[in-house]
């Protein structure tokens, strides 16, 4: 069967850096025919004019996101809507990545994981009981309200609590066994309704995934830098500085910017304490500031 790899884009020029410079990492280590890539997108020209011919294009125009985003007006909801679509279409091995992800290496390794029927997340999160970051918070506070949710297509009452165990969304894979989609739309419909806490396309997938099989992070593969907003202003340096570059040329020059490493000094100030945070507030001036890097 065959492996594809999706995406999802609508919106500013901000988006379609973060999927250029994803794609570009990708094809630093694929050939253009190993994997199909599938792209949904609201600005078709974009894509003929900037990558590879072979690349598959589902333009999406605002009535098809508005009926995707639906009634509860969470524009996260798309995600699954993509998949749905693609579940519907094609038959084969399916990695869904957001544009804020960049390929570290070759990925066969996941596809031959998600072809024994495995499946594949971003990276664990651990229990929410364990996590005491906002998000999570508002998650576990919002549970002691409601816990449990009854669902059209789903005979048996979903219920989360405390120990349920969270893996990040931006990655996601799957094969065509897995038949469930359906259900994720109306669990992330059910939680959005009541909680309006933005992750609710995560717990959905997760719920699902998980009673499917135990996921396989993507980590190693494909690293996620959600984290990195500030990113966005290097992407735009980057391709304003490169703009004369072919995309094969393009391919040599992305370990310029690598956001993992340009977001270290965040990373290291997000772990400080309030005194330490406030003390180099008034003593340096700043927070922190994006490494170095030459282009």
């Amino acid at each position: 069967m065959n492996n594809y790899l999706i995406y999802l884009i609508y919106g500013n020029s901000d988006y379609y850096n973060e999927l250029y410079y994803s794609l570009l990492s990708f094809y630093k280590f694929h050939s253009n025919e190993a994997i199909s890539v599938i792209i949904y997108t609201d600005n078709e020209n974009f894509i003929k004019e900037h990558f590879p011919k072979e690349i598959i294009i589902k333009s999406i125009n605002k009535d098809k996101l508005a009926k995707w985003i639906g009634t509860t007006n969470y524009i996260y909801r798309t995600k699954v809507k993509v998949l749905q679509d693609v579940h519907s279409n094609y038959t084969g091995h399916f990695l869904f990545v957001d544009t804020d992800t960049y390929f570290k290496k070759n990925i066969n390794e996941l596809y031959a994981i998600i072809a024994q029927n495995g499946v594949v997340m971003d990276l664990c999160e651990g229990k929410l009981v364990d996590n005491n970051g906002g998000i999570a918070r508002k998650v576990k506070r919002f549970l002691k309200k409601q816990n449990q949710f009854s669902l059209p297509s789903d005979s048996e009452m979903v219920t989360i609590n405390e120990q349920f165990t969270v893996w990040n969304s931006g990655v996601i894979g799957f094969n065509s066994n897995f038949l469930k989609l359906q259900q994720v739309e109306e669990l992330v419909d059910a939680f959005y309704i009541k909680s309006k806490i933005f992750i609710a396309e995560q717990i959905g997938f997760n719920y699902y995934l998980q009673q499917y099989k135990t996921p396989f992070s993507a980590e190693d593969y494909i690293h996620h830098y959600w984290y990195f907003k500030e990113f966005r202003g290097v992407l735009k340096h980057f391709f304003n500085h490169f703009n004369d570059k072919s995309f094969e040329e393009l391919q040599n020059e992305i370990e310029k910017i690598d956001p993992k490493l340009l977001a270290h000094d965040k990373i290291e100030y997000k772990k400080r304490s309030f005194l330490s945070k406030q003390w180099r507030k008034i003593f340096l001036g700043r927070k922190w500031k994006i490494a170095d890097y030459n282009l």
